[in-house]
């Protein structure tokens, strides 16, 4: 996977949306001198995305989602949200927009159904849209279907963007990896999922669960396409804390059946995976179904503990992405029990020893 020609490496932080928007834009500005960008789940029923964004880009933050879905949303909203994000974002920074085809969330709220097709003609659009082109809307028929577009409207920002926001894909399957690879600016990985683990890429099954030839193929020939890496960690100055909190995001993540095929093929806690499950179906909700994750299953997706405990295993996952092609990476939610303390201990400890070049300021 790896480019032809060596670019500077990105460096991003993701946040959850759990926490209070001021407390957001503190953690942002916190890091905001040591990451390039400062990334914000769309969680559509938890705080707003856009609105979170546009406060850090007026911060001094680059911004972008990670990630958003074209479901319940338009695409020329967001795609006017931002390029408007873009104008508030400093000159030297870049608003990234990670789309993907939804999570459980969106299943669980809006139908799905040709989810690649959709986040393909929203990518279409959004960058038509930046470019000043005049969009025939009938070129995009689900959408057009979704969201009651008018038969032969067209549609044209009324301002010019100066930086067209870059657009980069995640998702699993070979569908979603061709639109990525055809449309985008690159792609989103992250270790929280049990085939892009560090379980997996220590494994044989890697290749065989991330199908990344089209992936290969276009980095190869355009350095500008870009495999960002997301390495999700939950760092506190209490162990037992942050372990705890790596937990809670582990149950979310196993108890989705679509995960187990690749948590079966590399041999991970399946007992607990299945208690996890039985904990969520009785009505346990997550507090329950935490209790049901072992530690094995959660140092599987997340790592967790003090700034000692998680450096050394950052560094060897930062050298085992750049071994299997990833050019870029984020320090991945749920970052840390306490969102502020998380960002002190980030700044201070955790960055400048994984990546010595970006040493507090």
């Amino acid at each position: 996977m790896s480019p032809s020609l060596t670019v500077h490496e990105q460096l991003g932080v993701q946040i959850t949306p759990w926490a209070s928007a001021p407390t957001i834009i503190q953690v942002g500005t916190r890091l905001r001198e040591q990451v390039d960008t400062v990334f914000v789940q769309d969680q559509m029923l938890a705080r707003n995305v856009f609105t979170l964004l546009g406060a850090l880009a007026s911060h001094g933050c680059g911004v972008g989602t990670n990630v958003t879905w074209p479901f319940a949303r338009n695409p020329i909203e967001m795609a006017s949200s931002a390029a408007t994000m873009s104008e508030l974002t400093p000159r030297g920074r870049r608003v990234t927009i990670g789309i993907g085809s939804g999570g459980a969330l969106a299943a669980a709220l809006f139908d799905l159904s040709g989810r690649a097709r959709v986040v393909e003609e929203a990518i279409v659009l959004m960058k038509a849209l930046w470019a000043g082109d005049h969009v025939e809307l009938d070129h995009f028929p689900l959408l057009g279907k979704r969201l009651g577009y008018v038969p032969g409207a067209t549609a044209t920002l009324t301002y010019p963007v100066e930086r067209p926001p870059r657009i980069v894909v995640a998702g699993v399957g070979p569908r979603i990896t061709a639109v990525a690879a055809e449309h985008a600016d690159g792609i989103i990985a992250a270790s929280n999922l049990p085939m892009y683990s560090a379980t997996s890429m220590r494994s044989g099954a890697y290749r065989e669960l991330v199908d990344s030839t089209a992936l290969s193929e276009r980095a190869s020939s355009d350095p500008s396409f870009r495999l960002h890496y997301g390495m999700n960690v939950s760092v506190g100055r209490d162990r037992h804390l942050a372990r705890a909190h790596a937990r809670r995001q582990a149950a979310l993540i196993v108890g989705n059946p679509g995960m187990w095929p690749a948590m079966e093929r590399l041999d991970f806690d399946m007992a607990s995976v299945h208690a996890v499950k039985a904990a969520f179906d009785g009505g346990l909700g997550i507090t329950g179904a935490t209790e049901q994750v072992s530690p094995d299953l959660t140092d599987a997706l997340i790592i967790s503990g003090t700034v000692d405990d998680v450096v050394a295993p950052l560094a060897q996952l930062r050298t085992l992405a750049l071994e299997h092609g990833y050019t870029d990476f984020f320090v991945g939610g749920p970052l840390g029990p306490d969102p502020l303390e998380a960002a002190e201990l980030l700044s201070l400890g955790v960055i400048p020893a994984v990546w010595p070049d970006r040493t507090a300021p």
